[in-house]
């Protein structure tokens, strides 16, 4: 892995005159909310509300989204809401410590995937619960950091319907 002094908000921030010169127009981050571990590109959340310390802290992200925004960059994060990982309080708050997974009366996660591409906890996305983490997670992120836009990851884990085999259709 590069040194975390190349993978910074700061790093990022420092290399805006540079994209804008390249005419890039928009910044779409990887994930960068809190994941389990130390390094990871982000697709196995802990937290998705809160910032993963590894690339800086909440005021280096908010001078890297407000930057971008004086070179006329848009800031499009890639969020992660089709599952959690174990250390999510999302999953611990409904945890069964002998089956090592949600339980079953989770408004969060469900106990079994319901789609074939799931990793970590999949999330029901039909719950009320679910709804509102979600909402309320995108709406926190586009008022406190002013960013412009969202990638979802893995949309098609969204379902609650059982959407058949990873194979590609013939």
């Amino acid at each position: 892995f590069p040194s975390h002094d190349t993978q910074s908000f700061k790093a990022i921030q420092d290399t805006l005159a540079y994209l804008k010169r390249l005419g890039i127009t928009a910044l779409q981050l990887m994930p960068v909310t809190e994941f389990e571990g130390n390094l990871s590109w982000g697709y196995n959340p802990a937290s998705h509300m809160a910032l993963d310390k590894f690339y800086g802290n909440r005021n280096a992200f908010k001078s890297l989204v407000n930057a971008c925004h004086e070179q006329g960059i848009a800031v499009i994060m890639d969020v992660v809401f089709n599952h959690a990982f174990g250390t999510a309080s999302i999953c611990q708050l409904y945890w069964d410590d002998a089956a090592s997974a949600p339980t079953a009366n989770s408004p969060y996660a469900n106990v079994v995937a319901k789609h074939p591409f799931n990793v970590g906890y999949d999330l029901n996305h039909e719950s009320s619960a679910t709804k509102y983490y979600t909402k309320r997670i995108l709406k926190y992120l586009l008022e406190e950091y002013k960013v412009d836009g969202f990638r979802f990851d893995l949309s098609k884990g969204f379902t609650q319907k059982n959407s058949g085999t990873d194979a590609a259709a013939m």
